[in-house]
């Protein structure tokens, strides 16, 4: 057999095998429902955004967009599910920054947060806030730092559990700051805002928009925000990064995720369809009702925040020897 022969049957037979992928792309989304598989149960802020877009997604594919919920584990039983789903596009993770968390607290999950999944679209960012009970004597981030290395006690901060976004927002400023902490954690952040308020725990560190009510009524005095930029909803509070810690950010963003090998053309045609939702009055209204801001960014950008949380965090767990519960 000559190599010219060979040669011809090599490319023949990777284009024969290639077709499937050419095709499905093609073809998607028309053989079923897609699915957002979402990593909280359902009535939550995560939940609701979901259910927010599916809507209008079905109507810019012309294919029905469901919400199914798999909660547990911190998102990687939903993570997990969809890393090992077939790379066709009808299974998409909707979930938060928990997701580079989990691979940074949890180093022998059952799938690898790089290896097998990429990014869709950045959806959104929810900034969180660190609060005090009123009755502590610290107006500011700095004032509050300070008062803790007179009493260590103000420094002990209330989070929705260990591995939460605010555990690690606190993990990340105490690691830049150079100020030891003392996490608290709870299960949930509705048990935390509760006993912050009642001052058994003197902080908290959380999602903006469970501490929002409370901060408005003067149960909970906020001192700084994680993100990059001030909430237009308690606009005299200052970032954390404005406040004495250059360059810290640590929002709790939301994002869209597909196996690694899907192909091209059906993961750009989600990421389109989830920017035309996203330019929807409704759906932006939605997710600025749970005190966050629409993002839309590529699925490289979703790809870069990822890589670089997960060696940001990787490094506040073993700085500060933090065990998954």
């Amino acid at each position: 057999m000559n190599t010219f022969f060979c040669a011809r049957t090599v490319l023949g037979l990777a284009a024969v095998f290639s077709l499937p992928a050419v095709l499905l792309a093609q073809d998607f989304p028309s053989r079923q429902p897609v699915k957002l598989i979402v990593t909280f149960a359902p009535g939550g802020g995560t939940d609701t955004i979901a259910r927010s877009l599916n809507t209008k997604m079905s109507e810019i594919l012309g294919q029905t967009v469901i919400v199914e919920n798999k909660a547990g584990a911190g998102g990687s039983i939903a993570t997990d599910f969809v890393a090992k789903s077939a790379p066709d596009g009808y299974n998409v993770l909707f979930t938060v920054s928990s997701h580079s968390i989990n691979q940074a607290l949890m180093p022998k999950l059952p799938f690898d947060t790089e290896r097998d999944l990429r990014g869709v679209t950045l959806i959104g960012a929810l900034p969180q806030v660190i609060a005090v009970h009123p009755s502590v004597p610290a107006n500011n981030l700095m004032e509050w730092l300070a008062l803790g290395k007179k009493e260590p006690k103000y420094l002990n901060y209330a989070s929705g559990g260990v591995g939460s976004p605010g555990h690690f927002a606190g993990g990340l400023l105490q690691s830049m700051s150079k100020q030891p902490m003392n996490h608290v954690p709870y299960r949930g952040a509705g048990p935390a805002i509760v006993d912050v308020m009642g001052n058994q725990v003197p902080a908290l560190i959380g999602t903006l928009s469970g501490a929002l009510p409370h901060i408005k009524s003067g149960k909970l005095k906020a001192l700084a925000v994680t993100s990059k930029e001030r909430s237009p909803l308690i606009p005299d509070v200052p970032t954390i990064a404005e406040s004495g810690v250059p360059g810290y950010e640590s929002d709790t963003w939301i994002g869209t995720f597909v196996p690694r090998s899907t192909p091209e053309a059906i993961v750009r045609k989600l990421h389109l369809a989830t920017l035309a939702a996203l330019a929807d009055p409704v759906v932006r209204a939605k997710i600025e009702s749970q005190a966050g801001r629409v993002s839309g960014g590529s699925p490289s950008d979703l790809d870069a925040l990822v890589s670089k949380e997960i060696k940001q965090f990787t490094k506040v767990v073993q700085d500060q020897g933090i065990k998954p519960e």
